[in-house]
């Protein structure tokens, strides 16, 4: 990674690096050009590639490169790396913003029949709220005036099927003249989900249950979606529509 200098080391600026340095041993590979739908977490997902390293996903701009198998994608300023492979008519992905393999058909079919079956935004079955099934994710970072800061982000994804998991992540470094640290964690979980108007609760596999206050807000610069437990703010990953 000759790219990728100490100075420059913190999450995003590693990812950034290995698009830099991805971009300049590969190409936008051919294969992927073309629009690919499907489900993710219960919600259409559809993106587009132009084959020349740009494109959409739902509706949002993207930059993508290839090396390989491996799949880098831009959105919205973060960099996140997937592996890819092509299937006939099929593309499966994993990694990246998925918690599990995704796959996609080619063209905008899958996603189009995929928001015909979705239950209706305002409806619940068996405790499930359909709105709310889908990514959830919370970001935050600090970048200290000495060099060095911390980030950290914790996603949640609410599935149709009642389960749901959870991941967080958090790192921390310091830098000093001739000297530099760091410390990086994460955590998960897994298990069911339901929820009503006011209330979530998770029944993790570990066997604990946790009751949240459920409050349904929208962002106060775009606008988008978020769902706050016990007064932490979680955005939808995926594009939808305003409460």
């Amino acid at each position: 990674m000759a790219w990728c200098t100490r100075s420059t080391f913190n999450r995003r600026s590693l990812l950034a690096c290995v698009l830099l340095t991805a971009s300049l041993c590969a190409a936008a590979n051919p294969v992927l050009k073309g629009a690919w739908s499907g489900t993710v977490a219960g919600d259409a997902f559809a993106v587009v590639f132009d084959g020349k390293g740009g494109g959409t996903a739902n509706g949002r701009p993207i930059r993508y490169q290839t090396q390989g198998n491996v799949l880098f994608v831009e959105d919205a300023g973060d960099v996140a790396a997937y592996t890819f492979d092509i299937q006939g008519s099929k593309l499966v992905v994993a990694g990246g913003a998925f918690d599990q393999p995704v796959t996609l058909t080619r063209g905008t079919a899958s996603a189009t029949a995929a928001a015909k079956r979705s239950p209706p935004s305002g409806g619940s079955v068996a405790g499930i709220q359909a709105a709310m099934v889908g990514k959830w994710c919370k970001v935050s970072s600090f970048t200290a005036n000495a060099g060095g800061g911390s980030q950290s982000s914790a996603c949640f994804a609410l599935r149709g099927d009642g389960s749901y998991s959870y991941g967080a992540e958090s790192s921390m470094s310091a830098q000093a003249p001739g000297m530099w640290g760091g410390t990086a964690s994460s955590s998960g979980d897994a298990g069911r989900w339901s929820a009503t108007e006011r209330t979530l609760t998770a029944h993790s596999q570990s066997g604990q249950v946790n009751t949240y206050q459920l409050e349904k807000r929208n962002h106060p610069r775009n606008r988008d979606p978020m769902l706050c437990l016990d007064g932490q703010c979680y955005v939808s990953y995926w594009q939808k529509a305003p409460w």
